[in-house]
C-alpha cells in the first residue's frame, strides 16, 4: 500500500530503527568509508570511472547500513560479480523510470524499454530479498543463542555496551553515546547493530516481511545517494580552490581522522555548506510533485489566479527560486560561502531567505513522507566526502570538461557526459597537516 492505515503502519514499524536512529551508523559507515578511500586512487585510474566508483560506493556504505558489513564493490580484488550486477541492475532501472515517465506508452505496450526496466527490477528485488533474508536469519539466530540460559560469557562471541564498559574501562560519560545504549541490548558482530538485527530482535515483522522490506531500501539506498554524490564531487572538482577549503577544514576538525559523530558535522561548516551548495546548483531532484489536499489559489506575478482543485497533482520548481538572480547574487556559481551560518543570519526577513525554506535543502523530501533513508542518506555523504576529500585530491582529467556537460533527465538528473575524473594523493603541506 502508499497511502492509508497500511502504509503508516509498514513506515511506523521502520521508523525506530532507521528514520530517527540515522547516527546510530555512523561508526559502521565510517569505517567503510576509510576502506572505500584506500583503494580509491587505484580503483579509478586502472579500474572503473569515478562516477561508476561512487555508484558502488554508496551501494558499500548502505549494504553496511542494512547488514553490518559489506561486499566491497569499489574494491575490484574482492568483489563479487553478482554484486556489482546489482548496482548496475539498479542504476538501469532507475534511469530508465525516468524514460517511462517521460514515453508512457512503452509500459502500456510493453516495448523494449519497458522490458528492459522489468528484467532489470525483478534482479534488484530478487538479490535484495535474497540478501535480506540471509542476514535476518542470522540475526535471529544470533538472538537465540544469546536467550540460552547456558550460554558462556566467555565463549560468547557478540558485543554488548555493558561488557565493553566493565572489562574495557570505559567511562560513564561514554556509556551514554547513542551507539552504546543500542548495542547495551543487540548482540552484534559488526561495529554497530546493523537495521536488519535491530527490526529481528524488536520482532514486529517476521523475517519473510523482513527480506520484503529489504528490496526496495537496498535499490533506493543505492542510486538515490549516488546521483546527489556524482554533482557533489563534479562541483568540488571544478572548483579546486573550494575544494582546498574543505580540506583544510577538516584537517582542522578531524586532523586526519574519520567523521563519526553528530558533533563532529556540526563542527564542519564548510563541509555542510558544500554539500547545500551543491544541491542548490546542481540538484538531482529539480521538482517536487504534491497532491492537492484542500483547494488552492495560486497568486502569480501579474495579479492573475490560478486555481487549483483538491486532489489535483502539482509539481513544485525547486530549481527557480535558488538560480533567480532577484534572490541569489551570481547564481550559476558555485559559491558554499553563501551557505554558512552568517551568511545564513544575515539573509533573514530579506526576500533572499526564500533559498533557505526546508524544501530547497536537499532532494530526501519534507514531512513525514520524507525518505525513510534520508538522514542516513544525507550521513553517508558527509562522511565520505570528510574521507576522499582528506586522502585525496579529486580533479578532472580535462579542465575544460567543467563546462562540457549537460544536465540530462533520467530518474533524476544527471550530468551527462559524465567527466572524466582523477585522484592524486593530497599532500600534507598543502593543508599545513602537522
Amino acid at each position: 500500500a502508499s497511502n492509508g492505515p497500511e502504509w503508516w503502519e509498514w513506515r511506523d514499524s521502520l521508523n525506530a530503527d532507521m528514520f530517527a536512529a540515522w547516527d546510530t551508523y555512523m561508526p559502521a559507515i565510517a569505517e567503510t568509508c576509510r576502506k572505500i578511500s584506500d583503494v580509491a586512487g587505484y580503483e579509478v585510474s586502472e579500474n572503473i570511472a569515478f562516477v561508476d566508483f561512487i555508484s558502488r560506493a554508496a551501494f558499500d556504505m548502505f549494504e553496511t547500513v542494512m547488514y553490518g558489513s559489506t561486499s566491497f564493490t569499489t574494491n575490484s580484488k574482492v568483489a563479487s560479480s553478482e554484486d556489482i550486477e546489482f548496482v548496475k541492475a539498479a542504476q538501469s532501472a532507475f534511469d530508465i523510470t525516468g524514460a517511462l515517465l517521460s514515453n508512457p506508452m512503452e509500459k502500456v505496450f510493453e516495448g523494449d524499454l519497458y522490458k528492459k526496466f522489468v528484467v532489470n527490477m525483478d534482479k534488484t528485488f530478487s538479490f535484495a530479498r535474497k540478501r535480506t533474508k540471509k542476514y535476518a536469519d542470522l540475526a535471529l539466530m544470533d538472538q537465540q543463542q544469546v536467550q540460552q540460559p547456558q550460554r558462556s560469557r566467555q565463549s560468547k562471541q557478540f558485543f554488548f555496551a555493558d561488557e565493553v564498559s566493565a572489562d574495557a574501562g570505559v567511562d560513564e560519560e561514554s556509556s551514554k553515546c547513542p551507539v552504546q545504549k543500542i548495542r547495551n541490548a543487540i548482540p552484534t558482530k559488526f561495529v554497530n547493530p546493523s537495521f536488519i538485527e535491530r527490526l529481528v530482535h524488536r520482532g514486529e515483522l517476521n523475517n519473510e516481511d523482513i527480506s520484503e522490506i529489504g528490496a526496495p531500501l537496498l535499490m533506493a539506498g543505492v542510486d538515490t545517494t549516488a546521483y546527489v554524490m556524482s554533482w557533489l564531487y563534479l562541483n568540488l572538482a571544478s572548483n579546486p580552490d573550494v575544494q582546498t577549503k574543505l580540506a583544510e577544514e577538516l584537517h582542522s576538525v578531524l586532523k586526519g581522522a574519520d567523521l563519526t559523530t553528530v558533533e563532529q558535522i556540526q563542527s564542519l561548516p564548510y563541509l555542510r555548506a558544500c554539500i547545500r551548495e551543491s544541491h542548490r546548483l546542481t540538484p538531482a531532484t529539480p521538482i517536487q510533485p504534491k497532491k492537492m489536499r484542500k483547494d488552492v489559489d495560486v497568486v502569480l506575478p501579474n495579479g492573475d489566479i490560478y486555481h487549483v482543485e483538491a486532489g489535483k497533482r502539482i509539481s513544485l520548481n525547486l530549481r527557480a527560486f535558488p538560480m533567480d538572480p532577484q534572490f541569489v547574487d551570481n547564481p550559476t556559481k558555485y559559491q558554499p560561502e553563501r551557505f554558512l551560518p552568517e551568511a545564513i543570519e544575515a539573509r533573514k526577513g530579506t526576500p533572499s531567505e526564500i533559498i533557505d525554506h526546508p524544501n530547497f535543502e536537499d532532494p530526501f523530501g519534507r514531512g513525514k513522507r520524507r525518505c525513510l533513508g534520508g538522514s542516513v542518506a544525507k550521513a553517508e555523504i558527509m562522511i565520505l566526502a570528510a574521507r576522499l576529500i582528506q586522502d585525496w585530491e579529486i580533479s578532472l582529467v580535462d579542465p575544460l570538461d567543467a563546462t562540457r556537460w549537460t544536465a540530462k533527465q533520467k530518474l533524476m538528473l544527471k550530468a551527462d557526459p559524465y567527466p572524466a575524473m582523477k585522484l592524486l594523493r593530497r599532500k600534507r603541506n598543502e593543508i599545513s597537516w602537522s
